[in-house]
């Protein structure tokens, strides 16, 4: 080897430490960290209007507030999540399980193993049970799922023709197929037990359908972007019941709960308020990759009764914990960074959404739709 050439190796991990090393000092130059004006957290008692799950790190917990010394009912990074419509059982996707977490008292079920329709590479042929798309029935009693097959796809198989609805029953274990063929993964429930869901049709348009236990047919077209509830059923007003993922929280839930951020024009500060009281103010930061706040709505909930809210906070210089906030009173106090609420988060606790031939979706509240 010609040792010029030599000369310019640097082992891998030599490599990793200057890296390491260089990432402090891009965010130091020139002082662009956000930091939170007038930041003087406090200590007080808060306690939700209701128990509710939440974890800290790897420890999955159930209290009426964000205790770090309170029972652990499991352990693992949750991948996926639902919680039941009573707030008491939480579904959750640990190390490629699905199981259900009961509070009280605690027990843990174990659906099934389940896994991704995102992968690299995928076993041709080889029935598993999806990792997301699951749902609690209106009543909590029955969690739905869907089973699936690899196949050679274009993509990701979402509409698989393989797709079949399954549910669990928490009362007696029990796991059954409901409807096959399932070439779907927006669903959503009606009043009388039926299930609408969204397919693709041959021509890569979406269709809306619904089966009412016997068989199937179409609402709306594959041009309905939106389907009034008077049009579901054709004698009924239907009462649709969805639980949401979590991903759409923070763009629907947290503006309908009265939780706003705003830039004042000229100054880069931006400034958070819950129902018209000012609560904190951030300067504008500088990252590798942009501007920012490091008011992080994205992973902030509101805990039970909407008075307290966890507030995520991300690349702060004057605060490296989570925050929680006390809306009624303005005081904020730390708590552990890797702090997570699990919401209940569905069309009951959140009444304004959209039916259209995709299926079901959350809206922000109609006054901050633009």
């Amino acid at each position: 080897m010609n040792r010029r050439k030599r000369n310019w190796i640097v082992p891998g991990p030599t490599v990793t430490l200057l890296a390491c090393a260089l990432i402090p000092c891009l965010w130091a130059r020139d002082d662009k960290t956000s930091i939170i004006l007038d930041f003087h957290p406090t200590d007080f008692p808060a306690q939700a209007a209701r128990a509710f799950f939440y974890s800290i790190g790897d420890r999955l917990m159930y209290s009426r507030t964000i205790d770090p010394s309170a029972p652990v009912l499991l352990r693992g990074n949750i991948d996926q999540f639902q919680v039941s419509p009573d707030g008491a059982n939480i579904a959750v996707v640990v190390d490629h399980k699905l199981q259900i977490v009961q509070a009280a008292p605690t027990r843990v079920l174990l659906v099934t193993p389940v896994n991704s329709i995102y992968r690299s590479f995928k076993p041709i042929g080889r029935a598993f049970f999806r990792d997301q798309n699951f749902q609690w029935s209106p009543d909590g009693e029955y969690l739905y799922l869907i089973k699936d097959e690899y196949y050679r796809s274009r993509g990701s198989q979402l509409f698989s023709t393989h797709g079949e609805l399954w549910r669990y029953s928490t009362e007696t274990g029990s796991l059954e197929p409901i409807l096959k063929p399932f070439p779907a993964n927006n669903y959503f429930f009606g009043a009388r037990s039926g299930i609408f869901f969204s397919v693709a049709t041959g021509n890569g348009d979406l269709q809306l359908e619904y089966f009412d236990g016997s068989r199937t047919r179409q609402v709306g077209g594959p041009k309905s972007s939106s389907i009034p509830l008077d049009q579901l059923a054709p004698d009924f007003v239907e009462r649709p019941f969805h639980s949401f993922w979590d991903v759409y929280y923070a763009d629907t839930e947290l503006p309908a709960k009265g939780a706003l951020l705003a830039t004042q024009e000229g100054t880069g500060v931006e400034a958070l308020s819950i129902r018209g009281r000012a609560i904190l103010r951030a300067t504008q930061g500088q990252g590798w990759d942009g501007y920012y706040h490091c008011e992080n709505m994205q992973w902030s909930r509101f805990l039970p009764g909407d008075r307290f809210l966890l507030l995520s906070i991300l690349g702060c210089r004057n605060c490296h914990d989570s925050l929680l906030v006390d809306s009624e009173t303005g005081q904020y106090k730390a708590v552990p960074k890797d702090t997570r609420v699990y919401p209940v988060f569905n069309t009951v606790t959140h009444p304004q959404y959209r039916i259209g031939n995709d299926g079901i979706k959350p809206e922000p509240p109609l006054s901050r739709i633009n």
